[in-house]
């Protein structure tokens, strides 16, 4: 009988009650060998909880084959290996049924083929949905009690300004960092600096977060927003219902009235209502990408004071470049529009049909292809590590931390590398819209088009516009120059 083998493993908590991924697999297989049945595939989700079935790519793939009639069997170590939730196990033995699948769960023994097996299953899927939201309530509880005594959660790091050891119940103050905070309470109040204006000073400085990153307006509004420089803790602060401060057992770094002072100053700088679109004269907002660091360009206006009339300058400036981080100069809207232009009509000297010789074209696809059978591979080697930093986990080589700190690691390489083989399979398709057609019919369209029509435009065939300000040495103004478009095919 054609079997699926499912597995999984999701939390720490799991994990340390023996249900690693190989246990579950080892014994689900010496099973199948002994009943003399035959494994058609082995279904695994890892790190992945098991409230629900959304979400998991191998149960979905498990579900798609039952329907194709590839499987004929389901075994699982525990039920709640399958799910927790009552309403999915009901759909999922219904399925079954449905497809003349049988099921089988190892430590309890279960034939669904049986009324008295079915009657089990709906039990036991109550069962585990009830244990599950106690779990999440004894949680919830055990995390307030530890804020109410006095500890500080430190649940991914430790607040800028303080350090926590492994095995450290109590955070201490990290007297750089400190200096730091006090720095940015006494320039946000005694010298009414804004957050962006903080940030930059900052990221000048060369003073990094605690993650190692640069500085923004939001992350300096956390920091003030932060009662644990008082030397109170907290929990739950996105939830108002079961959000609590209260008295810590840490040291202080400011005073309670400068704290206030920020949350004053913090309330009264709120802003309500619904956020504009770019103006008319903006049309190229949200398209322009610097080609130095990657972050996207925001809008500017500048006013001049002349004889007869005040002087507007529309334009865009790197986000970096405002927090101190990237040196790419300021863009007038009109340089953009004109750089724009003139990357358009290079584009369009080519002919509607692409000059390009077949070779040309066939050496294109070849090391297109190479490109994503090494990202390809790139991708299965992190999905490799991601499943081998589980595993230390799960053997208790790395504590909870430094496990959640590689996955997210991981997971960050894996979206990078699969953006860009998206981008390189789309290259592939034969189909897709020219950039030769898209300039042709920008040029005959541009010049007739309003403002809302120019950005309507761009909407409809462009996805960003990779742009620079490059200063010749003597000059004092830049020339801007557009280093890539990339277009909607």
């Amino acid at each position: 009988m054609e079997t699926a083998i499912y597995v999984r493993v999701s939390t720490e908590e799991q994990a340390q009650e023996g249900f690693s991924i190989r246990a579950q697999e080892q014994k689900l297989k010496d099973y199948v060998r002994i009943k003399d049945w035959s494994i058609y595939k082995i279904y695994a989700d890892e790190g992945i909880s098991g409230k629900d079935i959304t979400g998991r790519p191998a149960v979905k793939e498990m579900i798609t084959d039952i329907k194709a009639g590839h499987v004929k069997n389901v075994l699982v170590f525990k039920i709640d290996r399958l799910t927790r939730s009552t309403a999915d196990l009901i759909y999922l033995v219904d399925l079954f049924n449905a497809n003349d699948c049988e099921f089988n769960s190892l430590m309890e023994s279960i034939d669904t083929q049986t009324a008295s097996g079915r009657m089990f299953i709906k039990i036991i899927g109550i069962f585990a949905e009830f244990e599950r939201e106690n779990i999440i309530e004894r949680t919830r509880v055990g995390v307030e009690r530890k804020v109410k005594e006095g500890y500080s959660l430190c649940t991914s790091s430790a607040s800028f300004g303080y350090d926590r050891v492994k095995g450290q119940k109590i955070q201490t103050v990290n007297p750089a960092e400190a200096e730091v905070v006090r720095d940015i309470f006494d320039m946000f109040v005694g010298s009414g600096l804004t957050l962006t204006d903080i940030a930059r000073r900052l990221n000048l400085r060369g003073i990094s977060t605690k993650q190692g990153k640069t500085w923004a307006s939001g992350k300096v509004r956390r920091v003030l927003a932060n009662c644990n420089y008082v030397g109170d803790v907290r929990h739950h602060i996105n939830d108002s219902r079961h959000k609590h401060e209260y008295d810590g057992l840490h040291k202080a770094i400011i005073p309670q009235e400068l704290f206030d002072a920020a949350q004053g100053i913090l309330e009264g700088n709120k802003k309500v209502g619904i956020t504009k679109p770019p103006n008319d004269d903006k049309y190229f907002a949200g398209f322009l990408v610097c080609a130095k660091c990657g972050y996207k360009l925001k809008t500017y206006e500048s006013r001049k004071k002349l004889k007869t009339k005040i002087q507007i300058t529309v334009g865009y400036v790197c986000r970096n470049h405002t927090l101190g981080t990237c040196t790419v100069g300021s863009m007038s809207h009109k340089k953009v529009e004109a750089a724009f232009e003139e990357y358009i009509s290079e584009i369009a000297d080519f002919d509607a049909v692409d000059t390009r010789s077949l070779a040309e074209e066939e050496k294109i696809k070849h090391d297109n292809s190479e490109a994503i059978s090494s990202l390809e591979t790139k991708l299965k080697n992190l999905e490799a590590r991601e499943r081998e930093t589980l595993e230390r986990y799960v053997r208790n080589e790395i504590d909870f931390e430094d496990y959640r700190q590689m996955k997210d690691l991981v997971a960050s390489d894996k979206q990078v590398l699969g953006a860009e083989l998206e981008r390189l399979k789309a290259a592939q398709d034969p189909a897709a819209t020219k950039p030769q057609e898209i300039a042709l019919n920008f040029k005959k369209n541009w010049d007739g088009l309003s403002n809302p029509e120019r950005r309507a435009f761009l909407k409809q065939f462009v996805e960003r516009i990779v742009i620079e300000s490059v200063k010749t040495k003597g000059e004092y103004f830049g020339q801007v120059k557009i280093r890539e478009v990339r277009w909607r095919m």
